[in-house]
């Protein structure tokens, strides 16, 4: 007898067992939510975390919580753009800008380089440093400051040194100073707060600005206001190195 015959015959006395009901399995699998692969992190997110720090950063402004319309950076400050600016004096209290000093002085306990006053320009009446904050140069006419230009550390990236509110009279223009990034500042008065020595930024601690240039220069802004108009704001700018 061939070996078909054989398990032929074989096949009526072997006990087999029942067939499983595969069709019903495999349904109930179909049935199943697929899993969710498990995903890294998307570059998205970790840049609206950077963002969210950046927002926060301005929100700690307390008059800045009326309504953000816009905001943006340069160097260590922060020009935000609100419905409505507060109320706050017209004319700086220099004492926020440090202690006055000699510039031999300032440079010792600045932290930071910065440049010398500008070329062709009478020295500062007063030269006030904030240790590791800023260097500020302070021109006088009589009781009133004529021009005032300030340095400080930073980046877009850091906490603000400075910020900036500005209201809707007030125009925000982008430039190029000597290769180097700019904001000029233009119009309407807009509000100012400089971080004090403590650190801090507190509603007593600013003044309502003029026209105003930002430049953002080898990880050192400058920031220069008077009664200047933008080209000889520009050329100011240029003179400091």
């Amino acid at each position: 007898m061939s070996l078909e015959r054989e398990l032929t015959a074989l096949a009526s006395s072997v006990e087999w067992p029942d067939a499983p009901d595969v069709a019903t399995a495999v349904a109930g699998r179909i049935a199943e939510p697929a899993p969710r692969p498990r995903m890294q992190p998307p570059r998205l997110a970790l840049a609206l975390v950077v963002l969210l720090a950046a927002l926060l950063a301005v929100l700690a402004v307390p008059p800045a919580r009326t309504a953000i319309l816009d905001w943006l950076g340069i160097g260590g400050a922060r020009i935000v753009r609100v419905d409505e600016l507060p109320a706050i004096e017209p004319s700086p209290g220099l004492e926020i800008l440090g202690d006055e000093t000699s510039l031999e002085a300032a440079r010792s306990r600045a932290g930071f380089r910065f440049a010398d006053p500008p070329r062709d320009e009478p020295a500062p009446d007063e030269i006030r440093v904030a240790p590791g904050i800023r260097v500020s140069y302070v021109w006088r006419e009589g009781e009133r400051v004529r021009l005032l230009l300030t340095q400080f550390p930073g980046s877009v990236d850091d906490p603000a040194l400075l910020k900036k509110l500005v209201g809707s009279s007030t125009s925000v223009e982008e430039l190029s100073v000597d290769g180097d990034r700019g904001i000029w500042l233009e119009g309407g008065p807009h509000v100012v707060y400089f971080v004090g020595p403590d650190g801090d930024v507190r509603d007593d601690q600013g003044w309502l600005a003029g026209n105003t240039l930002l430049v953002d220069r080898d990880g050192v802004t400058l920031r220069i206001e008077g009664g200047l108009d933008r080209d000889e704001a520009v050329e100011l700018a240029s003179a400091v190195r």
